[in-house]
Parts: structure tokens; sequence; C-alpha cells
């Protein structure tokens, strides 16, 4: 039994905060088109709208994308993406870990660096 590296915490810790970069994006995106639409000139319409464009084509998607490859990483299922975890999801979600009596997460199995855990497998 190994307990779980400070890199896998690194994931996990990523990935929530991905998932409130990304909530927070769709929000101000939102925020921007309606400003977009209720601003006093057109040059302040043109901007907002620019930004809710830049935001919803270049940023978000990037977002998104990190934010799904830290969630593959964990082990999650497409359902889970998109909303925060705690440990204790992470440990029923997951076969490769458990929680002994001291409440120490840990492998089940031994990582060995460059192998990668599959519930396919």
């Amino acid at each position: 039994m190994q307990t779980i590296s400070m890199g896998l915490m690194d994931i996990y810790f990523g990935y929530n905060g991905r998932v409130g970069d990304v909530q927070g994006t769709k929000r101000s995106i939102q925020e921007f088109q309606q400003l977009a639409k209720t601003s006093d000139t057109p040059e302040q319409r043109a901007r907002y709208a620019q930004a809710a464009s830049q935001l919803k084509n270049d940023i978000l998607p990037k977002m998104q994308k990190e934010m799904e490859q830290l969630g593959k990483q964990l082990g999650l299922k497409p359902g889970q993406m998109g909303s925060t975890i705690n440990k204790e999801d992470l440990i029923k979600e997951n076969l490769a870990f458990k929680k002994d009596d001291k409440d120490i997460i840990s492998f089940i199995t031994d990582y060995q660096p460059g192998s990668y855990y599959s519930q396919k497998t």
C-alpha cells in the first residue's frame, strides 16, 4: 500500500480549479452578452460582444479540454466531468484508491511510474 503522491493531488486540485474556471467563464460570457445588448454606446456594445465571442470561441474550449484531460487522469466517467469532486467521491468512483482506518487515502496497488490505471484492465 502506498499513499497518494503529491502529483496526483496536484491533478485533483487542478481539476477542481479548472472546473471553477470553466463555470466562471460561462457566467462571464452570459454577462458580456447581456452587456453587449444593453450598453449605452455602440463602441461599448461592440467591445462586450467581442469579449464574449473571444471567451466563447478561444478561451473556453481550451479550458474545457484541459479540464477533461485532468478528469480522465483521475479516472472520472464522462457524466462526472464538469462538476467538482471531493476526495470521497474520488475513492468511491475509482477502484484504484481506498481509505484506511486513519483516513489515509492510498492506492490499492503500488503506483509504478509510467504506468496508468485503467478500469478496463
